[in-house]
C-alpha cells in the first residue's frame, strides 16, 4: 500500500475503505466462500474498533487491518464449519481484453481461484499472504502467531496442494 496513516482515528470512514478496501477485498475473495458478506462484517469492526488502533505502537495501520481481518475470516470459517459445509464461492468474472495472452491469463487465474478453496484455511491463508499479496514470510509469522517453521511448512504443503488440484496445468 503506497499510502499510510499516522493516525487512522483521525481519518472518516470513507477514506479508509478508499485507501485500504482493496486490500481487504483481496482477502475476502481468496479466503471466504461468501466475500462480499466478509467484506461488510471486516468493515463494520474494523470501523468500530479503529480507535483501538496505537499509532505509536510498533505496527503498521495495514498490518492491524490485515490482522482483523485475518482473525473475523478465521472465525466465520470456524462458525460455517460448526453449521455444516463450506458453501462454495460464486464466480467472479473479470473484463478481459480481446488478446490471446490476456485470455490465458484470465483462465489461469480464474483456475487459481477456483482452486484455493480446495487448501486448508491454515495453508490457504499462507499462500494468499505470500503470494498473491507478497507479504514477507516474517510478516506471515507476525500476522499468524505461528513459528517461521511452520508458516513455511504450510506454503510448502499448500503450493504442492494447488499443484495436484490444477493438475500440472498451466
Amino acid at each position: 500500500m503506497s499510502r499510510t496513516f499516522d493516525d487512522p482515528n483521525a481519518l472518516d470512514s470513507d477514506a479508509l475503505v478508499r485507501a485500504y478496501g482493496p486490500v481487504v477485498w483481496s482477502l475476502c475473495r481468496r479466503l471466504d466462500p461468501e466475500p462480499e458478506d466478509a467484506y461488510q462484517h471486516v468493515w463494520e469492526r474494523v470501523l468500530t474498533r479503529v480507535h483501538r488502533f496505537d499509532p505509536a505502537g510498533s505496527g503498521s495501520f495495514a498490518t492491524w487491518l490485515r490482522t482483523v481481518t485475518r482473525r473475523l475470516l478465521i472465525d466465520r470459517h470456524r462458525r460455517r464449519t460448526v453449521r455444516g459445509p463450506v458453501v462454495e464461492p460464486r464466480e467472479l468474472t473479470g473484463s478481459t481484453v480481446a488478446v490471446d495472452d490476456a485470455l490465458d491469463a484470465h483462465s489461469r487465474r480464474q483456475r487459481l481461484e477456483d482452486a484455493l478453496p480446495g487448501l486448508p484455511a491454515d495453508q490457504r491463508r499462507c499462500v494468499v499472504l505470500h503470494h498473491i499479496e507478497g507479504l514477507s514470510l516474517d510478516a506471515i509469522v507476525d500476522l499468524e502467531g505461528v513459528p517461521l517453521g511452520t508458516v513455511k511448512s504450510r506454503l510448502h504443503r499448500g503450493r504442492a496442494r494447488l499443484a495436484t488440484l490444477l493438475g500440472g496445468h498451466r
